[in-house]
């Protein structure tokens, strides 16, 4: 009997999400057939493509030269003036164009290697040929956004590089304290939800004896 009270339960729960997530992806929905939802899931998937195969590029550079879409987001912080916004925004859009590129030229390689690999007497030649060029490809988005994100900081004068560095540095340090938090978050949710399994399993063993 209880567990098919917890089963009605679940099913119920789970239509309510779905009736949700449906309405809601409907009033967002715009003119292109696209809804906000989709457009940063998609967005989302790009970036962690992009964090997977460019190298260490985020770990290792992007938090010492945030670039140009970090630059012109705090414009006010940092007093630029109109001219320099504008060609944070033209480094911005230049940069991402390139970005869409490499990855689909990425993407493109590792198909090919992936229905080279397939064959049973694949060419020797033409498999190093594949790996090569998806090794080319990954090379190419981890440094394509350097010039650019070095190009954003040459934008500043001295004083807007000061704060800039003030700036980076509090955003280091709440990245950090962020990352710990979810951590401790994340533990906690863990433990308590052990908790409520284990109190689930001792009700349904009573329940069966």
């Amino acid at each position: 009997m209880f567990k098919k009270i917890l089963l009605f339960s679940i099913m119920l729960l789970m239509a309510a999400i779905f009736t949700f997530i449906v309405k809601s992806e409907a009033k967002m929905m715009n003119g292109k057939g696209m809804t906000k939802i989709e457009k940063m899931r998609k967005f989302r998937k790009m970036v962690m493509f992009f964090k997977r195969h460019s190298l260490g590029f985020i770990p290792i550079f992007y938090k010492y030269h945030p670039g140009p879409m970090w630059v012109v987001k705090h414009a006010k912080a940092l007093d630029l003036t109109p001219a320099q916004i504008k060609e944070g925004k033209v480094l911005q859009k230049e940069m991402f164009q390139k970005t869409k590129v490499g990855i689909m030229a990425l993407k493109n390689a590792i198909r090919q290697y992936r229905t080279a690999a397939k064959q049973e007497n694949p060419s020797i030649k033409g498999l190093i040929t594949d790996v090569q060029a998806v090794g080319n490809a990954e090379t190419y988005l981890g440094y394509e956004m350097i010039p650019f994100h070095i190009k954003a900081y040459r934008l500043l004068n001295a004083s807007q590089k000061i704060k800039y560095t003030s700036l980076r540095k509090m955003m280091l340090k709440a990245y950090n304290m962020k990352m710990r938090h979810k951590m401790m978050m994340m533990r906690g949710m863990m433990k308590m939800l052990r908790g409520k399994m284990k109190m689930l399993h001792e009700k349904m063993m009573m329940m069966n004896r």
